[in-house]
């Protein structure tokens, strides 16, 4: 156990250590236990992915704070919810929360929601420029999501894109067929296979020298895939150099690789 003079002297080297270092980055999960839980410790708190960002885990960092910088983009990825909207709803009837406090509900509102519905119009930024895709794969979204808002500002001559392709998606057909584990998530085995050949055709046989990665919606899919690229000697021998990470969509968001393989485990039936 930690007792009253060790937590004292913690708090008292924690104020010297911040005034060294004005800046800190954390996750908003992590800042337990690094950070003073202090009213207004620091002047600025900026919290980025604010649409992933549950309500919830950014109160303790916004009691930190004197202000708030939230940014986001509404279009992207919540957060997992483990409390059902239903649930959500009888909480704040329970309460009496459903006529002043809706937009708070933990299970369908961000961060990012709560910050947009309180702040006027003068305070939000939309950010317009995309540098990331190529104009293949992000005008989809740009035309679906964004009702066409988005510039389209990549640097082509930067992309690495393999010899030979100048387009930014191919569709190759597998049929296969899904399975259910265990009851939850889903599986195509087939697939998976076609991913690894894809992997193998990729890196080894192509020497492609960019960064890879394989996104999926399903957890057991992305297990099994991790599974196959382990027992293929080359593709495994090349993971490293390529960066290449096999996950799920929600654990993949964010980050980025060179190319992308797409696995949606769909199939008849």
């Amino acid at each position: 156990m930690i007792n009253s003079n060790m937590r004292s002297r913690a708090r008292t080297l924690q104020a010297k250590v911040s005034a060294l270092f004005s800046c800190w980055a954390v996750t908003s999960l992590s800042a337990r236990g690094k950070i003073p839980f202090d009213p207004n410790h620091f002047d600025l708190v900026v919290i980025d992915e604010a649409s992933q960002c549950d309500i919830a885990s950014a109160l303790p960092l916004l009691f930190r704070a004197k202000r708030a910088v939230i940014i986001g983009d509404p279009m992207q990825l919540r957060h997992i919810s483990a409390v059902t909207r239903q649930k959500d709803a009888d909480l704040l009837n329970k309460y009496g929360l459903v006529d002043g406090r809706a937009t708070w509900m933990y299970s369908v509102n961000s961060l990012y929601d709560v910050a947009a519905g309180v702040a006027s119009a003068a305070h939000i930024i939309n950010l317009r420029d995309h540098h990331r895709s190529h104009a293949n794969i992000i005008e989809f979204s740009n035309r679906t999501f964004y009702e066409g808002r988005l510039r389209v500002a990549t640097r082509y001559a930067e992309l690495k894109r393999p010899r030979g392709q100048e387009t930014g998606v191919v569709w190759q057909d597998v049929k296969g067929k899904t399975v259910r584990p265990s009851g939850s998530g889903a599986q195509n085995l087939v697939e998976a296979k076609a991913v690894i050949e894809a992997l193998n055709d990729l890196l080894v046989a192509r020497r492609y020298q960019g960064t890879v990665g394989v996104v999926t919606p399903f957890r057991a899919q992305a297990q099994l895939i991790q599974t196959l690229v382990s027992q293929h000697p080359a593709v495994a021998d090349v993971a490293n150099r390529t960066a290449l990470l096999v996950d799920t969509v929600h654990r993949f968001q964010g980050d980025e690789r060179d190319v992308i393989f797409f696995s949606p485990v769909v199939s008849d039936g």
